[in-house]
């Protein structure tokens, strides 16, 4: 009909103006030097504990008046830090794992939320309160990002004296996980982290082999053929 025709018309132009729009603005933002970023048009997320996360801006009061007999919710005080855990993971929607990556992405935004917030206020280690800060990089489902962006963004964060304590999550599947396990915590390797790493998307046994500190929550693939 000519009315449907119309508001085809109206909705090619508006994605047309969209993507000029966003044309326009990525002219406008300048370069990210390599030095002070990953790598080159690396996509950085970041959540957790501070005062521009969600975890901020759930108290009850920001959602109107209090019913009768509600109480607000109690402030979190980190009083002792802040925990860094960081990883990749295929963000864009080009990324061959970004299917299943943005799935295991949003149940690790949600734990990270979930302890963060009141009443649980963060993880209690020795009578003392820790929040947890979340750093995600794009890895654009390749192995090669992936090792880029643990020597120069995850290892660093590692390093830094802004947490008390560092763990790394993998990215989805066997392979990307495997460029970064050895980098994580492997016997061979003077130069690795010595750092925790929870392989939640990895099943291949070399992943593990000969890094102590390599934790998987799936069974072993060679069990699945074994089925």
């Amino acid at each position: 009909s000519k009315l449907q025709t119309m508001a085809t018309r109206f909705l090619v132009a508006a994605v047309a103006a969209f993507a000029h729009m966003i044309c326009i603005i990525m002219m406008l933002i300048p370069a990210v030097k390599a030095t002070t970023g990953v790598t080159r048009s690396t996509i950085i997320n970041r959540r957790g504990a501070d005062t521009t996360s969600i975890t901020s801006s759930m108290e009850i009061t920001a959602f109107g008046e209090l019913e009768d007999g509600a109480q607000v919710t109690d402030e979190c005080t980190y009083d002792g830090g802040i925990i860094s855990f960081s990883h990749p993971m295929s963000l864009k929607s080009s990324d061959k794992f970004f299917s299943t990556g943005n799935l295991q992405l949003s149940a690790i935004e949600m734990m990270i939320d979930e302890i963060n917030t009141s009443p649980r206020c963060g993880v209690t280690v020795g009578g003392k309160k820790h929040g947890i800060h979340l750093t995600t990089f794009g890895d654009d489902s390749s192995k090669d990002k992936v090792s880029a962006i643990v020597k120069n963004g995850m290892m660093p964060l590692a390093e830094s004296t802004e947490y008390v304590g560092s763990y790394w999550v993998g990215p989805y599947s066997s392979g990307l996980t495997g460029s970064m396990s050895p980098l994580a915590n492997s016997t061979d390797d003077p130069t690795a982290a010595k750092t925790v790493l929870v392989a939640g998307g990895a099943a291949s046994t070399p992943v593990f082999a000969g890094n102590p500190t390599i934790f998987g929550t799936f069974p072993p693939s060679k069990l699945y053929l074994a089925q």
